[in-house]
């Protein structure tokens, strides 16, 4: 049985699905980009027939190397998931073009490309995210839970290994 999830203003599927794959993830981190990728190849199936919620936690982590996460986190528009979660595929898609831009540049990007500013409750929402990660002694980006299951950097899940543990939940 899974533990109450907290901060699912990136959730998609149904709220009621019996598996939840929950991550914590930085737009910064090559790592979150690749697990991103297989989670959007992987989950679709299980989110259309009601089986999974995918729930996204971007870990502002204060770590140099995700800075420009943090920043571009500020921008995203939680309100609207659905946009939200395309951005994010597209800035992972493109992570190699802008992860070492300044601060100016990501916004201006931010701006011109996905019509996107600043969102005055995301901070809020980050220092939410940041503490459930402390309580969860969330340590690394990636983080994936799967249920209650943790798979935390350097422990990486594969797409095989992901459809594998879903489906193993599913026929219990």
């Amino acid at each position: 049985m899974t533990s109450h999830i907290e901060n699912r203003q990136l959730s998609f599927g149904q709220k009621e699905a019996p598996i939840k794959v929950d991550v914590f993830l930085n737009l910064t981190c090559p790592y979150c980009a690749t697990f991103f990728g297989i989670a959007e190849d992987v989950l679709p199936a299980f989110l259309e027939q009601g089986q999974v919620e995918f729930i996204v936690k971007h870990y502002d982590k204060p770590r140099e190397m995700l800075l420009n996460g943090t920043l571009v986190n500020l921008f995203l528009d939680y309100k609207n998931p659905a946009r939200a979660r395309e951005i994010i595929k597209e800035l992972f898609k493109t992570q190699s073009q802008w992860d070492q831009l300044n601060n100016q540049e990501i916004k201006n990007l931010l701006a011109s490309n996905y019509q996107l500013q600043e969102e005055p409750d995301n901070t809020e929402i980050s220092l939410h995210v940041t503490a459930e990660a402390i309580r969860r002694n969330v340590k690394m980006v990636p983080t994936v839970f799967i249920n209650d299951k943790e798979y935390q950097f350097p422990r990486e899940i594969d797409a095989d290994e992901l459809k594998a543990e879903i489906e193993a939940l599913l026929a219990k």
